[in-house]
């Protein structure tokens, strides 16, 4: 990638090389890793990721190394439309109209389950999204 592109980069270890695929042990730490109470806290912001990156045929990487992996901040940005964003406003909608036809708790299950099959279609769509969401070596 370009150096003007703005990336999000993460350091991780390799933890298998495929034949055209790298599995990259990412360990992602919330803001509030270092406090005393880290151990009783539910913040989901940290914890191991496993990430699949494009293998790059002029690096050589075996297993336990340690990469700077990258991904463009604007496909990011796509990710966290399509897997929050947008489910909340079609649930919000799905509410606010079901609400007005029918009563209180049919809407509230209406609206949750109007996100099952929105969910079901990204995951049919997966292999379609992973060429816009890529991540490389750095």
């Amino acid at each position: 990638m370009s150096e003007n592109i703005d990336c999000i980069v993460k350091s991780g270890t390799v933890e298998s090389v495929g034949e055209r695929t790298l599995k990259v042990l990412i360990h992602n730490s919330s803001a509030c890793s270092a406090c005393h109470s880290k151990r009783a806290c539910t913040s989901l912001g940290s914890g191991d990721r496993i990430i699949e990156v494009e293998k790059d045929n002029l690096k050589k990487v075996e297993p336990g190394d340690k990469v700077n992996i990258q991904m463009i901040s604007s496909s990011g940005c796509k990710a966290v439309v399509l897997g929050y964003i947008l489910p909340f406003i079609l649930l919000m909608t799905t509410l606010i109209i079901a609400n007005s036809i029918v009563g209180e708790a049919m809407s509230a299950i209406l609206a949750l389950t109007i996100l099952i099959p929105y969910y079901l279609v990204l995951y049919l769509l997966r292999n379609k999204m992973k060429k816009h969401f890529r991540f490389t070596l750095n």
